[in-house]
């Protein structure tokens, strides 16, 4: 069967690699199929592109193909490989491999010769990243091995505290390979789902062993850094622990995620109240939620989880307010799912070219075609969160949480265990309303009911990061495009792409959106440098 399909595919591509040696688009197109799809990542244009049909496909390769040469399509035993044109950029390449730590002639020692890089890179960082999470540490250590001089800061004291300061019982909701990091992967003796405290530990250790330069205690000040166009390099002061550096770098690539400053609904009366209300953000165990009436205000991943966590640890009672309908889906489904891409027995790098291949709304279509199929997988869970007053479906397509993640960042539930207490009975739900006024010691709903409680927990999301950034960079943000969600074609608004002002990119996502987009960004970086690929214009 495997030869069937090497004959089949050799065949293909041996078409595929005429038609593009022959620069001809027609012929390139007609081998798709009619709902066929093409994803170009960096290969025709300088951008990341999907289409769908002979007539999409048709029109791009006639409009970009001209510029582009490929040749000697083939498969190898692990992959498919084309040769590159003659001249093509250096940048493009990655020299991945350990150094020596051997300096022979030389009278410096590995600590020496490390000292002497950071002092350059601090003195003159091509890219400054911001934020030093497991984003801005993967771009890091891409551009590290790309030859681009790069310096992280981050706000914390230290690497991982971001996780740190989350509740102790938070663990990472889909499994190690996929959440694995970039050139390190996890011991085979990692736990499947990584707790809270050992993301944080791992990311710290991996800023050390992967030599990375980071400033802790240190972050943009909120005066507007200016871009020189001329010269094509930013001016940004940093408070670096309490003293003040200029730096001038040619790029700014903010990995801070696309999730700004908790979001927190404006309600009257809130200063009338007397119990405690925070933002799920701030939210750890304490001994404070024991014995209390605690009401926790949206239905997400926060929400759930943080509800299941205060009922475990000893919460008098637990309610949940949902408005609006929300997408659960068990992690167990989530992770049949994922472990489909993220075989234990493939290499990180292998199933992320993979997943790239599948096109976003490639993926919404067939997560549709299987709605029915992945509701009676849930359907327990699903009918029974129905019979406790809780609105839930698949997504308004019916494919899942994914999209919803890439799509809203929001509107999901990846249930680790809540769903069975809200069915119990144990975690109450109160649906379709919404809240009217504080009061003393309750909270007023819209449909005149009333609820007691001594805490309120606002599981209620985080603003956009555009408006945390406008701070930093002033009018800046107003040319930028959005951070999140998706574009017509499906792919990732401002994700390890340009965001419509020079020199200023996002790297958002989780471990594997960084782990795959940050060769995207450290090429184009390096074209542009070059001279290959021209900037968005102010």
């Amino acid at each position: 069967m495997d030869a069937d399909f090497n004959r089949v595919a050799s065949t293909w591509l041996v078409q595929l690699s005429r038609a593009f040696e022959q620069k001809d688009a027609a012929s390139c197109a007609l081998l798709f199929h009619s709902n066929g799809w093409l994803r170009d990542l960096l290969v025709f244009t300088w951008n990341l592109s999907t289409l769908n049909g002979h007539e999409q496909i048709l029109d791009y390769l006639s409009s970009n193909m001209d510029s582009t040469t490929i040749s000697d399509l083939k498969i190898t035993s692990d992959n498919v490989y084309f040769k590159p044109p003659p001249g093509s950029f250096p940048g493009s390449r990655e020299p991945l491999g350990a150094e020596q730590c051997v300096y022979h002639g030389s009278s410096l020692n590995w600590s020496e010769v490390r000292e002497q890089r950071t002092r350059m890179i601090e003195a003159n960082p091509h890219v400054l990243v911001v934020g030093a999470g497991q984003n801005g540490l993967q771009v890091a250590a891409r551009f590290k091995q790309m030859g681009i001089p790069a310096l992280r800061i981050e706000k914390e004291k230290r690497v991982g505290n971001q996780w740190r300061r989350r509740y102790p019982s938070l663990t990472l909701h889909t499994t190690k390979q996929h959440q694995t990091m970039l050139y390190q992967p996890y011991p085979e003796v990692w736990p499947r789902f990584t707790p809270r405290d050992k993301v944080a530990d791992w990311l710290e250790q991996y800023a050390i062993s992967q030599d990375l330069v980071v400033w802790m205690k240190s972050q943009p000040l909120p005066v507007p850094s200016s871009y020189d166009i001329e010269k094509k390099e930013w001016t940004v002061s940093v408070d670096r622990d309490g003293q003040f550096v200029t730096i001038h770098p040619r790029h700014i690539v903010l990995a801070t995620g696309t999730l700004g400053g908790p979001y927190t609904p404006s309600i009257e009366g809130r200063d009338l109240f007397k119990g405690q209300t925070l933002h799920s953000d701030s939210y750890t165990s304490r001994p404070q939620f024991v014995g209390k009436r605690i009401i926790v205000v949206g239905t997400g991943n926060s929400g759930g989880d943080i509800s299941l966590d205060l009922h475990i640890h000893g919460a008098q009672s637990v309610t949940l307010i949902q408005r609006s309908v929300t997408c659960v889906q068990s992690s167990r489904i989530v992770n049949e799912q994922t472990d489909s891409m993220w075989k234990p027995d493939l290499p990180p790098e292998v199933a992320n070219f993979r997943n790239a291949g599948i096109p976003f709304k490639l993926m919404k279509q067939t997560l549709r075609e299987q709605k029915d199929f992945y509701w009676k997988k849930d359907q327990r869970m699903l009918e029974g969160l129905k019979k406790a007053a809780m609105n839930v479906n698949l997504g308004p397509d019916g494919n899942g949480v994914f999209p919803l993640v890439y799509e809203r960042l929001g509107g999901n539930w990846m249930d680790i265990g809540c769903a069975d207490h809200i069915i119990s009975g144990n975690i109450k739900v109160k649906l379709g309303v919404g809240i009217k006024r504080f009061l003393e010691n309750a909270l007023l709903f819209d449909d005149r009911t009333m609820l007691e409680a001594d805490i309120v927990i606002f599981a209620t999301g985080f603003v956009n990061i555009q408006h945390v950034m406008k701070g930093i960079f002033g009018d800046v943000m107003d040319k930028v495009g959005p951070a999140r969600g998706v574009d017509e074609e499906g792919e990732m608004n401002g994700a390890y792409r340009q965001t419509g002002h020079p020199g200023l990119w996002y790297a958002p996502g989780d471990f594997q959106s960084s782990r795959f987009g940050s060769r995207l960004l450290a090429i184009q970086l390096q074209a542009i440098d070059l001279g290959y690929m021209k900037q968005d214009s102010i």
